[in-house]
This record gives structure tokens, sequence and C-alpha cells, in this order.
């Protein structure tokens, strides 16, 4: 992905669209948008293969989300961090279909309660800190009145898709305190 992003920040420093001094910013936003995208491009691959496109768009929206606000587990490289995503949304789907989860209302409060969970790549102030638990109590919130009317019209396999959600962003978000702690020493 670097090398992608590379070529097409030099592309556009030369076509002047950009300024030479912006271009690690540049390729820095590129890598990370085409990592993002051949890991959601091959989660969408399996849903489609799975027949899950609606559970996909549910798994994916639910969890960019909170992930954005709440943090979680980051990983030290592209490729174990790939593996991982795919990984856990297979998991999600397929635990999902085999099994149906009531959604526990704690878990929304456990991840407003942990929220944000930093990573030493990115350290929040005070201010960011604040910022992000105000957003994640929204969105929350905003899940929660989803699995209401999901649960009103009877959807309880997308009730049981965002609880598998919720529970995996709170293990990830355990996960990354930890880390954080020990990277930290």
């Amino acid at each position: 992905m670097k090398y992608f992003s590379e070529k097409l920040t030099g592309y556009i420093v030369k076509s002047g669209a950009v300024p030479e001094e912006s271009y690690e910013i540049y390729q820095y936003g590129f890598q990370i948008g085409l990592e993002m995208l051949s890991c959601l491009l091959a989660c969408f691959g399996i849903a489609v293969y799975l027949h899950m496109i609606p559970e996909f768009a549910v798994v994916t929206g639910i969890f960019m989300m909170l992930r954005s606000f709440v943090g979680g587990v980051h990983l030290n490289s592209f490729s174990a961090c790939f593996m991982c995503s795919v990984t856990v949304q297979t998991l999600v789907l397929v635990v999902n279909r085999l099994y149906t989860q009531p959604l526990n209302a704690a878990w929304g409060i456990l991840i407003w309660n942990m929220a944000p969970v930093q990573s030493i790549n990115r350290e929040l102030d005070a201010d960011e800190k604040r910022h992000c638990r105000k957003v994640a109590v929204k969105i929350i919130a905003g899940i929660y009145v989803f699995v209401g009317i999901c649960t009103l019209t009877g959807m309880k396999a997308i009730v049981s898709l965002v609880a598998v959600t919720m529970a995996v962003v709170l293990i990830s978000q355990y996960i990354g305190v930890v880390k954080y702690k020990i990277e930290k020493r």
C-alpha cells in the first residue's frame, strides 16, 4: 500500500494540486485510505460469498462509528490489522448466523465508560477525550434507538448482530487498554 500511496501522492504533487511540503501528510492519508479500502473490500467480498450484504453493512457501520470515537486495540502492522479485521468481521457474521445473542444494555455503558481508549501512537489531550466521550454517547444512544426499532419490527437477527458487534468493540477496548499499558512501560 505504501508503494501505491507514494505513486498517487507523487502524481498529485507533480500536477500541482498540492504543495510538495504536504507530501508526507498526503502520502500517509492515501496509505491509510488504501489500507482501509482493501480491508473493506475483502470483508465485502466475504459478505457477498456468505450472502450477508445487509448484515455486513450493519456490522461495518456500527463498528466504524464506535471505534472512531471509543478506540480499541491498534495493531502494529497493516498485515496484522488486515488479517485480524477480516477474521473478526467474518466471525461476527458467522457466529450471528449460528447463534442469536441478546443485546446486553450494559455493553453500551461499559463501552462509554472506557472511551476513549488511547494508542501509543495517538495519545489524546483532555479536550479530545471529552469530545470523544460526547460523540460516543450519541452514537450509543443512536444504536439503542436502532435496536429498539429492530426489536419492534421483529428483526431479531439484526439485534443479535448489533449485540455481537458491540461485544467485539468492548473486547477490542479491553485489549487496547492492556496493550497501551504494556507499551507505555
